[in-house]
């Protein structure tokens, strides 16, 4: 009877690991199967489906769904009583053949804020054509491979500094002065953070710098033929503003191809906005744009939280060189104030100098009283009509002979900008990327053509890891894009 009972014990051990095994496989195939996001029935009913075209009984197994935003977690056990047919002898009927099992598919959002400079340098060796070119490329990789619901790309252009336009300004809460340009002066303590607080957000004059640098000399008087305005501080035009939180393929590829390269190199101010517009802080002014047709209904409640597994955040960063200056108005210079000039016609200037002495600039001359039929002009408006520096001479210096006063003009009327230079960018810029990889974003940098220790040291220090740097030369911009889409791609799915 012993020896019997020995023998059938391998006998009936082998058929419940049999039974074991295909209940297992059974339960498996089903918990894969029900956590495919893609699925549209009801998971536990998927669960139940494969167990009876299994040959088993639809009420075996114990199903639990815990669906998330973007996640889903089904978990199934099961028993299966198997009868034994030699241990009958000894009194064991059956012997219970376990299953267990879970599946989970997490699809993350995807935020991405592609931050690119387009100073005056990327006009030089056919940057700029072949930075479109990349751009596309990494906007249909994007969208080919993740639903537009599950998508937001932010475009921030970069120069001297970043216009983020009247619908994101009014949106953020910006305090607005004038009309001409939607740039901020941000202060120093908003690089410590992803989105700047209301009081830090002020509008920056508006001014043109055309022949100003802070080595251009305040105490040489130069000589303008003319007066006008073409190398704005905040460049205007929508090729230049801000496109935030856009899920549109065809638009983002349209701001791409209208892209134009003038001005200094600002990449602190382009990573602060670009960390601005990840930042779940963002979703009142993105709401805001919603109700009013700018943004997509599908991302209502983005920016998602930092640090959590509903998106991925990721910050792309791409410059041709170092950081080097911008620039800002001195009060009250910067507000919208009325100035102390008079227009007449197009180009007729009038200057008060006191109650009774008015500069006439066309002609050089002085009149005791205010012409009739000119238009007081803002400062905005006059810095709109010429630079800093022509207004310096035509309308301030020329009122002197005497060589000491014209100088004293001169050194006053182009002092009235200050500036930062490429020492406190770059501690800016090494802030506010510290700032970002603290909040789980992640940052590739691409240094193209990038040449200066200091645009690679940058760039190197502001990424996520010395891999997520890129350093390229001409063609090989694309293939540090294309590598780029596919990380984010990979970094996506997890099953």
């Amino acid at each position: 009877m012993i020896m019997m009972a020995l023998g059938g014990l391998g006998v009936d051990t082998m058929r419940t690991e049999t039974a074991r095994t295909e209940l297992q496989s059974t339960l498996d195939r089903a918990v894969l199967a029900a956590a495919d996001l893609q699925q549209t029935r009801d998971p536990e009913a998927v669960v139940r489906d494969y167990f009876v075209k299994a040959g088993f009984p639809a009420d075996l197994p114990n199903v639990q769904v815990v669906q998330g935003l973007n996640s889903r977690t089904v978990r199934a056990s099961a028993a299966l009583p198997v009868s034994t047919t030699f241990l009958r002898i000894i009194g064991i009927d059956s012997f219970n053949a376990p299953a267990v099992g879970s599946a989970t598919e997490s699809v993350s959002d995807v935020e991405i804020s592609l931050v690119l400079d387009v100073s005056g340098s990327m006009n030089s060796n056919n940057r700029l054509p072949r930075l479109k070119t990349a751009g596309h490329e990494f906007i249909d990789t994007m969208f080919d491979s993740i639903a537009p619901e599950n998508l937001s790309i932010s475009l921030v252009p970069y120069s001297t500094q970043v216009n983020i336009g009247a619908d994101l300004a009014s949106a953020a809460s910006v305090a607005t002065t004038h009309g001409y340009s939607y740039c901020v002066d941000l202060p120093n303590t908003a690089y410590d953070t992803s989105w700047p607080s209301p009081v830090a957000l002020v509008q920056a004059g508006h001014f043109d710098m055309s022949g100003y640098s802070p080595q251009a000399s305040t105490s040489s008087i130069a000589s303008y033929g003319n007066t006008n305005a073409n190398t704005l501080n905040c460049r205007t035009g929508s090729s230049f503003e801000v496109l935030p939180w856009s899920n549109t393929r065809q638009t983002l590829r349209n701001r791409i191809t209208g892209l134009t390269a003038d001005g200094w190199t600002s990449i602190e101010m382009g990573v602060n906005w670009g960390l601005a517009l990840l930042d779940p802080v963002a979703r009142g002014a993105l709401t805001s744009m919603i109700s009013r047709g700018k943004v997509s209904p599908t991302l209502a409640g983005w920016p998602r939280g930092f640090l959590g597994t509903e998106a991925m955040k990721v910050l792309v960063v791409m410059t041709d060189g170092a950081n080097t200056y911008d620039f800002r108005l001195k009060s009250p210079y910067s507000r919208n104030d009325l100035s102390d000039v008079w227009l007449y016609g197009t180009d007729e200037y009038v200057v008060k100098v006191s109650n009774s002495r008015y500069f006439r600039a066309k002609n050089q001359s002085f009149a005791s009283a205010l012409p009739s039929g000119g238009t007081r002009l803002r400062w905005p408006e006059l810095f709109d009509r010429m630079s800093i520096r022509e207004h310096a001479y035509h309308l301030r210096v020329q009122q002197y002979s005497n060589s000491a006063e014209r100088q004293a003009e001169w050194t006053k009327w182009t002092s009235i900008v200050e500036h930062s230079d490429a020492a406190e960018k770059n501690a800016r810029l090494s802030r506010i990327c510290a700032a970002a990889r603290a909040q789980g974003v992640v940052i590739f940098t691409i240094g193209f053509e990038a040449d200066e220790p200091g645009a690679v040291t940058a760039m190197a220090d502001c990424a996520s890891s010395p891999s997520h740097f890129y350093r390229v030369e001409g063609l090989q911009i694309s293939s540090a894009f294309t590598s780029i889409a596919s990380q984010i791609k990979a970094l996506r799915l997890v099953q």
